[in-house]
C-alpha cells in the first residue's frame, strides 16, 4: 500500500476534531494534523516512460549490439518494442531495460541502413479495474540506422 503523508504540528490550541482527510493528535502540548492518501489502485504497474537510449544510432550491418533504453516505470515484465514488435528483454531495474540488436532481429522485423526504427516499452496491464492507471505503452523514440 501506497500513502503519502504531510504533517503540520502548531502549539496546542483548543481541541480540534477533523475527520475527513485529516487526523488531529495532542502530543505533549502539540496539536500535529496528518493528511494521509492512499494509492486506490494496490497493484497497478507505473506507465514507462524512456528519456534515452544508449547507442541512439547503430549500423545496419552490425553482429551484435546492446540496445539501452533508459527512463522510468519499468517493472520485470517490461518489454522493448522495435517498430511495435517486443524483443527479448531484460530488465535491469525500473529505469532500465536493455536488449541485444543482432542481424535476425533486422532479418525479421525490419530496418535498415538510412533508415530509423521506433523504440518504446510496453508494460502489461497488472489489473483489470478502468479507474486505474496501469501499465500501457511509452512514448517513441528513434533509433537511427546508419
Amino acid at each position: 500500500m501506497h500513502f503519502t503523508l504531510v504533517n503540520a504540528c502548531k502549539r496546542f490550541r483548543p481541541v480540534r476534531i477533523a475527520l475527513v482527510a485529516s487526523l488531529t493528535v495532542l502530543i505533549s502540548g502539540w496539536t500535529c494534523t496528518a493528511i494521509v492518501s492512499f494509492n486506490s489502485c494496490p497493484g497497478a504497474a507505473p506507465q514507462p516512460r524512456i528519456a534515452s537510449l544508449s547507442p541512439d544510432a547503430i549500423s545496419g550491418s552490425t553482429q551484435s549490439v546492446l540496445l539501452i533504453v533508459n527512463g522510468s516505470g519499468f517493472v520485470p515484465q517490461s518489454q522493448i518494442l522495435w517498430n511495435g514488435s517486443a524483443l527479448q528483454t531484460t530488465v535491469t531495474d525500473s529505469g532500465h531495460v536493455q536488449a541485444t540488436i543482432t542481424q535476425q532481429t533486422f532479418d525479421s522485423l525490419g530496418g535498415s541502413a538510412g533508415g530509423t526504427v521506433q523504440i518504446s516499452v510496453m508494460s502489461p496491464r497488472s489489473t483489470h479495474r478502468v479507474d486505474c492507471s496501469d501499465g500501457g505503452t511509452s512514448a517513441a523514440l528513434i533509433l537511427v540506422i546508419n
